[in-house]
């Protein structure tokens, strides 16, 4: 689908565009993609989701099962994409990123695609360009859920753009395509069910075009039919396998009503985090009213119709983003595709060019410096690898109250709950939200004596304090530091059961010394 779509001639009455060597726009974005990443490749701990994802992942492929043996809210295509990654080999760590890095790549080209229908091929590629260094600055440097669903959400994208091509000589018969894009969005919701904003908007612009190219009406209603069963129908298998084995209630409270039952953020941090997405989407979003600014205006209708497309695309994505209203900036990582298509067109004048070229710059330059940011204040391969050589002489599960689900993976270590993302024990959000009490489950798990516990500190300011209440009224009096880095925002410690330590504390940093009982 993806070299057909690459192809894919312009309308007969569009005047030519310079050819470009696709083969050396896919090798630019290759190469750009691989420098934007490299310095990851092979970090276990980029981030708490994707240590988690993997995790479950592991655990699926010795059988466990998601929603029963281990809790989340994400759809089972995420875990079964990451229980493959596992099946490869080793860690996985390395399986996934390189996974997350092809996904970009074949993302980014068939961005490249779509905007040399609207731009001249420096801007197409440009804008695809920027997609990929966008990434970096917004959390997708690894493998976040975005980072993998954004290709089925633009290749169902561009399936539909490229559609209008021939639906008139179709007559508007475009059921077997357009049941295969919405197929691919269908799959996109399995790895997150935010996709379903866009592929509305996909199977709205299925029916407009295929009704404008002479499709009759009753026609059309089996189209629509045909086309919202496929995009349902990874979600019914889903479904309907749990129900098979008797776990129906369980599929339906995590991937549904769990969802509502989550607690809004607290004002000062929401703030915050709305700010971030300001700062990330700002500029490319301004490259849209750019366009107008300088003039740059279509050459022919059916450019006219192409820029309209892209830009409602870019509308309803940045709707989404509103609408979900959890405000991560991991969040903004489906409007970096549509929003690099738009910006596309100002390669046409000279003050767009800069624009461009300087978010390129901007972009390449402060994405490096995030990522090395983030290895210092978030930890890196050596950090887990210290904090795991304190399992040395436990026994039984360790308990990661808050930190790296990693831990679980490199320690071997078994699960003392099935709620192992740390979060949902201790974020005050997730209060009554789990199907669990929360601050009950922190202190069944306190009581049977974990040999070690890994703890974050001080608390948060979105934190449960009863839960964190029932950590401490055990680890104060029972458990000794055994390691702890301080250079992340809040120091990372891995406490001990006194009595089954057996070696000297390693205590990383200066100051780690004086480090007091956690508050």
């Amino acid at each position: 689908m993806t070299a057909a779509i690459v192809g894919a001639p312009r309308r007969a009455t569009a005047p030519a565009r310079p050819r470009i060597d696709l083969r050396v726009a896919a090798i630019a974005l290759a190469v750009v993609a691989t420098l934007a990443r490299c310095r990851v490749f092979g970090d276990p701990v980029i981030q708490i989701d994707e240590q988690f994802y993997l995790l479950v992942g592991g655990r699926m492929l010795h059988g466990a099962l998601p929603y029963v043996d281990i809790w989340d809210r994400k759809p089972i295509g995420l875990f079964l994409l990451y229980a493959g990654f596992r099946a490869l080999g080793g860690s996985g760590v390395l399986s996934y990123q390189v996974g997350a890095l092809i996904s970009v790549w074949a993302t980014a080209l068939l961005l490249f695609a779509m905007g040399r229908r609207i731009a001249p091929p420096g801007g197409a590629l440009a804008g695809a360009i920027l997609y990929v260094l966008w990434l970096d600055l917004a959390g997708g440097e690894g493998g976040q859920s975005p980072v993998f669903y954004n290709l089925p959400v633009v290749a169902a994208i561009a399936t539909v753009f490229f559609l209008r091509d021939t639906a008139a000589e179709r007559r508007g018969d475009l059921r077997w395509p357009g049941m295969a894009a919405m197929l691919l969005f269908g799959i996109a919701m399995q790895i997150k069910y935010t996709a379903l904003f866009e592929g509305m908007f996909a199977g709205v612009m299925l029916l407009a075009i295929a009704r404008r190219a002479g499709r009759g009406w009753p026609a059309l209603a089996g189209d629509a039919a045909l086309w919202i069963g496929c995009a349902i129908a990874p979600t019914l298998a889903a479904a309907a396998f749990y129900a098979a084995i008797g776990h129906w209630g369980d599929w339906w409270f995590a991937n549904a009503t769990s969802i509502a039952k989550r607690g809004p953020g607290l004002r000062s941090a929401t703030v915050q985090r709305v700010r971030i997405l300001a700062y990330l989407i700002v500029p490319l979003l301004v490259c849209v009213p750019l366009r107008r600014w300088l003039g740059i205006a279509p050459t022919t209708a059916s450019e006219r119709e192409d820029r309209r497309f892209v830009d409602a695309w870019t509308a309803v994505a940045l709707l989404a983003v509103v609408l979900f209203g959890t405000w991560f900036n991991h969040y903004v990582l489906p409007l970096c595709a549509p929003l690099g298509v738009a910006a596309a067109p100002l390669w046409t004048r000279r003050t767009g060019r800069i624009w461009l070229l300087a978010l390129v710059g901007a972009s390449a330059v402060w994405g490096q410096r995030v990522l090395w940011h983030h290895q210092i204040t978030r930890g890196d391969a050596r950090v887990l690898a210290h904090a795991a050589a304190a399992m040395q002489g436990s026994r039984g599960c360790a308990f990661v109250y808050d930190g790296y689900p990693a831990f679980y993976d490199v320690t071997h270590s078994c699960l003392p709950t099935t709620h192992a993302f740390p979060a949902h024990l201790q974020a005050r959000n997730e209060m009554g939200a789990t199907g669990i009490d929360e601050a009950a489950e922190v202190r069944r798990i306190m009581a049977t004596r974990p040999e070690r516990v890994m703890v974050m500190g001080p608390a948060y300011d979105e934190e449960n304090l009863a839960a964190r209440a029932e950590l401490l009224r055990v680890l104060r009096p029972d458990y000794q530091p055994i390691y702890a880095y301080t250079a992340l925002k809040r120091a990372l410690i891995v406490y001990g059961l006194k009595g089954t330590v057996h070696t000297p504390p390693l205590l990383e940093q200066p100051g780690a010394d004086r480090l007091s009982p956690l508050p």
